[in-house]
């Protein structure tokens, strides 16, 4: 087994990636949008991929890029940390010929900035292992994973693209209050709809939707 330890992991991960014939299976809790598309562009050339990400922000790009593309030889298990675990392991096993672990993600910082270390293994009994290892992660956590309905509905949107955003109370009758403003650190938009029946002859449809804004800071 080869090892690395250094800040220019994809010099040596990109090029066994990227060389993948038959398959290319990967656990990153992050997942760069270019790595995304780089992804998708082997399942167009008859690659098997599999895939074993987290439900965070930073893969909202990626999750769409990769919920777009329907193909039977892309698998994607998107795990929820809440409701699930947290997946912060980071395997890549390529035509299961070669298989690296380590603590590189799948990103641009990963591979190109951050001081990373990685465990390179060719001979057929240790790759042999790290795909048992992905497998039965794979079978663990298959019925647990994230349905693309509810990685379509997931969305909290940062309200820096709107600022400034200052609402003006002098022409209100309530004086102590005379400015509003919102300052990005940051907050959040949430969508939300309401339907009830009330009443039973004959039931009244009651409906109400809007968006509601949340502060992504906590007072202490």
């Amino acid at each position: 087994m080869k090892t690395y330890c250094g800040s220019t992991a994809g010099s040596l991960l990109e090029p066994m990636l990227w060389d993948a014939q038959e398959s290319i299976w990967v656990i990153s809790p992050w997942i760069g949008k270019y790595y995304a598309e780089k992804l998708v562009s082997f399942v167009e050339k008859g690659v098997e991929v599999r895939i074993i990400t987290s439900n965070v922000d930073y893969n909202r790009e990626s999750h769409a890029i990769f919920k777009a593309y329907d193909n039977q030889r892309l698998f994607l298990l998107v795990l929820d940390q809440n409701k699930v675990a947290f997946i912060h392991s980071k395997i890549y096993i390529v035509d299961k010929k070669y298989a690296i672990s380590g603590s590189a993600n799948l990103t641009n910082s990963g591979l190109n900035y951050n001081v990373e270390s990685l465990n390179i293994a060719k001979n057929l009994g240790e790759v042999q292992q790290l795909e048992m290892d992905f497998m039965r992660l794979w079978m663990e956590f298959e019925n647990k994973q994230m349905s693309n309905d509810e990685l379509s509905t997931v969305k909290n949107y940062a309200i820096k693209d709107a600022l400034p955003l200052t609402i003006n109370y002098g022409e209100i009758a309530i004086h102590h209050i005379k400015e509003k403003k919102l300052i990005y650190f940051p907050y959040y938009f949430f969508e939300y709809s309401f339907r009830a029946s009330i009443g039973r002859s004959p039931p009244v449809l009651f409906e109400n939707r809007g968006v509601v804004l949340i502060s992504a800071k906590l007072d202490r």
